[in-house]
């Protein structure tokens, strides 16, 4: 009997040590690009924060994630802010973005590429409270106090410990009580109303000053304006992934010294004018600000289709499936690609030395298949005008 009391105390204990414990700071861009910090943003101006650890295809996510959209909801008018953040380093914007949609999430989301696994990793090694995986929850209240995952067997059974965690929070916020009105000493009577300082009327108003005589003798010839020759581009299309478009996709285009930014829409189209005045119209280059791990879809079978086709016994076509089997990007296919390959692989190296995770190609008019990371030529972006300029994105290593 002693020995269990002696566990009930260091339990106890220990509760009340992670109940002291103050909610790590933590700085994210969320899916629709605005920069948030916990303390700055939320805590120090007395919200609560629901953190929500949680990936995009974590089933238990998926199937609590209604359930979480009503109890946010219930609580977004009582001073609470939910925050959800993916630990996958495979889930990026367009994804995340996807999730919210589906599931009816207002509150802000944030994937790899705004920092997600960095902030979730402050919150996942066991010290605010033992981590059971995807999903968690923490509560945070504006002192940086933390209630660690109220976690049931069943998905009513925690949705019910939140509900119950939540409004114990909110209950805990203390309203201030605004100060009692100055009391206004009636027993002085109001003074006068100040005396008017005289206008001296005495002196005249200065006359209006003469205006400068204008020569009409000899009137100058107004030179003749020469209208500039301007023409406008319309480039407008979409970005895609193995037919998936990619959403809120940051995209860079310089064209005669001139830098136009600008970013797809949340289905993964884009619309930009560039100012053609038909001087110095040289050729443009396209930066498009997307990656993608590079392990990410890679797989021996991938091995096997390369050595194949190096060996002659089953060629590649698709001009997509011999950009992604030249690994090094050196133009050629051969068995330096199949050796730095299987190095990513079997986890030797976590990138490629001489090429990006991905490249990006896109159809001319004339159905000659391009190369973004190259330059555009003036040709192709006159062509381009008011047709659809389809961007896809070829996954390096990922010939299947």
């Amino acid at each position: 009997m002693r020995s269990f009391g002696t566990i009930c105390l260091i339990l106890l204990v220990t509760s009340g040590l992670f109940a002291q414990k103050k909610a790590r700071d933590f700085k994210v861009t969320t899916t629709d690009k605005k920069s948030i910090e916990l303390y700055k943003d939320y805590l120090n101006k007395g919200k609560i924060v629901m953190l929500k650890i949680f990936f995009v295809d974590c089933p238990p996510c998926n199937d609590i994630a209604p359930s979480i959209s009503n109890l946010y909801k219930q609580y977004r008018t009582q001073n609470v802010e939910f925050i959800e953040l993916s630990n996958k380093t495979w889930d990026f914007d367009a994804g995340v973005i996807g999730y919210k949609l589906k599931y009816d999430l207002p509150f802000p989301g944030v994937s790899n590429d705004g920092g997600s696994v960095e902030a979730s990793n402050l919150y996942s090694d066991n010290y605010f409270g033992p981590f059971f995986g995807t999903p968690t929850f923490i509560i945070i209240r504006p002192d940086g106090t933390v209630t660690w995952d109220p976690r049931g067997i069943t998905r009513n059974e925690t949705v019910a410990k939140l509900d119950a965690a939540l409004a114990e929070a909110v209950k805990s916020l203390s309203i201030p009580t605004p100060p009692p009105p100055t009391p206004v000493d009636t027993t002085k009577p109001t003074p006068p109303p100040p005396i008017p300082t005289p206008v001296d009327t005495t002196k005249p108003t200065p006359p209006p000053p003469i205006p400068t005589p204008v020569d009409t003798t000899n009137p100058k010839p107004v030179p003749p304006t020469i209208p500039k020759l301007v023409d406008t581009l319309h480039l407008s299309g979409k970005l895609s992934l193995n037919s998936t478009t990619l959403g809120l996709v940051k995209m860079n285009l310089i064209w005669n010294e001139k830098s136009y930014n600008f970013s797809t829409d949340i289905i993964g189209k884009f619309k930009i004018d560039l100012v053609d005045t038909f001087k110095n119209s040289g050729s443009a280059m396209l930066t498009i600000d997307y990656n993608q791990d590079y392990t990410a879809g890679v797989s021996t079978s991938d091995l096997i289709l390369i050595q194949k086709h190096i060996l002659g016994v089953l060629r590649f076509s698709d001009y997509k499936q011999l950009l992604a089997a030249d690994v090094d990007s050196n133009g050629d296919i051969n068995v330096v690609d199949l050796l730095e390959l299987r190095k990513l692989i079997l986890g030797l190296t976590d990138k490629l030395p001489n090429s990006p995770s991905v490249q990006f190609i896109w159809q001319s008019p004339n159905n000659l298949i391009r190369n973004s990371s190259g330059p555009i030529s003036y040709s192709d972006l006159k062509s381009l005008s008011g047709k659809s300029f389809d961007i896809q994105v070829v996954k390096i290593g990922n010939v299947n």
